[in-house]
């Protein structure tokens, strides 16, 4: 897939209107399955060193999120996407830096749910020049727990956020009715499209209680300034 400058443009405007946009096939399926194997067979069986807010698992054990995916070789392949890039950059409107990656696994029938929050609440960052690129490793929706935002709430600025002592996401929304003036919106994505959203925009989702596992993998930039 080349994005053309017209259609990076169209992104661009919608990103800044909603705070967030649908990416579709930006990686293809056959990649995100190879991806996914490797997860499966690779990457998990490394994981003894992590602990404490790296890795966090349901109640029976099973893997929900974990927190530090950078030395996985697919975090590292699937950043040099040019096409990413070049959207991060222009959506920035400057030079990019990497934040770092993250898993959410969201297992099947057992799956957390991950409360209503904003990203620059943990990030702190300098005029929330930041962003995630959330990437379809399985098909998300409604029914197993897909990501949900509140359309354009990026214009409020930063929220204030209170403990939620939930695993993998310790903060929430204080003031969540506040939230009932904005469309909620879970998009629908299949396995290799993509989801960008403005580190400001509130998002959260529910658990999964379907059959199908929900993994996520999220690649992070903040601006290089």
């Amino acid at each position: 897939m080349n994005l053309n400058n017209k259609k990076i443009s169209l992104l661009k405007k919608e990103y800044d209107r909603r705070g967030f946009v649908v990416v579709k096939n930006i990686f293809s399926k056959k990649e995100i399955i190879e991806a996914g194997k490797d997860l499966e067979t690779s990457f998990i069986k490394t994981l003894e060193s992590l602990k404490g807010r790296n890795i966090n698992k349901t109640k029976n054990n099973v893997i929900n999120s974990i927190h530090f995916m950078n030395n996985w070789r697919w975090s590292k392949k699937l950043k040099k996407n040019k096409n990413l890039i070049k959207l991060s950059k222009v959506f920035l409107e400057e030079n990019i830096k990497d934040f770092g990656s993250e898993l959410f696994a969201k297992p099947a029938k057992v799956g957390l749910a991950s409360p209503m929050h904003q990203d620059n609440y943990y990030w702190c960052i300098d005029n929330a020049k930041g962003l995630t690129i959330w990437i379809a490793l399985d098909d998300s929706n409604k029914k197993n727990g897909g990501v949900f935002y509140f359309e354009k709430s990026q214009q409020l600025g930063l929220l204030e956020h209170v403990q939620s002592f939930a695993p993998g996401s310790s903060q929430t929304l204080k003031y969540q009715n506040g939230m009932k003036y904005f469309k909620k919106i879970i998009p629908e994505v299949k396995k290799g499209d993509c989801i960008i959203h403005d580190c400001l925009v509130v998002h959260g989702s529910e658990k999964n209680i379907s059959s199908s596992a929900r993994r996520g993998l999220t690649i992070r930039y903040i601006g290089k300034s």
